[in-house]
């Protein structure tokens, strides 16, 4: 009996060192879905801020990096799959700890009901005719979810991997056909210059769709007790993962102020049609 209880035990607890520095990186970037951020919060963000966008992720990316000295910190403190619940539980106390779970849980319904509603609908529509009401991609969604949960993390870091390749891929695409092709104004860096980013008359609305942009990177933490060297991996892995999003989202903001010119992009911004920004530039320079 003793053997049994054991092994019983061990399958219902967590996978202990299945994850290293790069898986735990997958799994963080894919929870900031880059792709969907450039998609969406970039036409936002040259809307509401004007061209200073892209030094405004450079800008956010700094900041979040300062803050992640001290959560990981924690994180060798508390090790909980909780990550954020759990500090605020064990600093500030049980009731503040338990409100910002709530608050997360159903900011992330209304996140992730959007996303199938509007994404996945849209997306389907438009490629295969597919023509699903919302619940039916949300049910999609929670079967993955479900059959991807049951199994082991690594599983789930070697899918999300290949997904998050194939996100950067498509935005690398686009970006380095803009670079080679040239855009109809000489290449500008107006987008970092600080007077563009702090003095401009969007600087709230920029850090807020910036800060909004790295939404997912905290979850290194929750993989504390899944990872090899815990200690060591997730410092490293948050450190990383921001620092590559941070790159990459300047990066590709960029590019788009290069497709476009740095005074038509705000034109095209601030017109009806912003939010088919990415399609615009994607079908200018890669074609339809």
């Amino acid at each position: 009996m003793p053997p049994q209880e054991t092994t019983t035990v061990e399958k219902n607890q967590l996978t202990r060192g299945k994850l290293g520095v790069w898986g735990v990186i997958f799994l963080v970037i894919s929870a900031t879905a880059p792709l969907t951020v450039v998609v969406s919060a970039a036409p936002l963000s040259f809307r509401v801020g004007g061209i200073g966008a892209p030094g405004a992720m450079l800008y956010c990316g700094a900041v979040l990096i300062l803050f992640a000295l001290g959560f990981t910190a924690m994180s060798n403190h508390v090790p909980n799959a909780c990550a954020f619940y759990a500090y605020a539980l064990h600093g500030l106390g049980k009731g503040p700890g338990i409100d910002l779970a709530f608050v997360t849980v159903f900011a992330y319904i209304f996140l992730c009901v959007s996303f199938y509603g509007f994404f996945a609908h849209l997306t389907m529509l438009e490629l295969a005719s597919i023509d699903l009401p919302w619940w039916g991609f949300s049910a999609l969604a929670i079967a993955l979810v479900a059959l991807l949960g049951v199994r082991q993390v690594d599983v789930g870091a070697i899918l999300l991997a290949a997904l998050v390749t194939a996100e950067i891929a498509i935005l690398l695409a686009i970006s380095i056909a803009v670079l080679l092709m040239g855009g109809p104004e000489p290449i500008s860096l107006a987008g970092f210059n600080p007077k563009n980013i702090f003095f401009s008359g969007g600087v709230a609305g920029l850090m807020v769709i910036g800060f909004g942009a790295y939404l997912g990177f905290e979850s290194t933490a929750i993989y504390a007790e899944e990872a090899r060297r815990p200690q060591r991996t997730i410092p490293i892995a948050t450190y990383l993962a921001v620092t590559l999003l941070a790159g990459f989202y300047a990066f590709t903001f960029w590019v788009l102020t290069v497709a476009f010119g740095v005074d038509e992009i705000i034109a095209f911004a601030t017109g009806e049609n912003f939010e088919s920004m990415i399609f615009e530039a994607s079908g200018s320079y890669l074609g339809s």
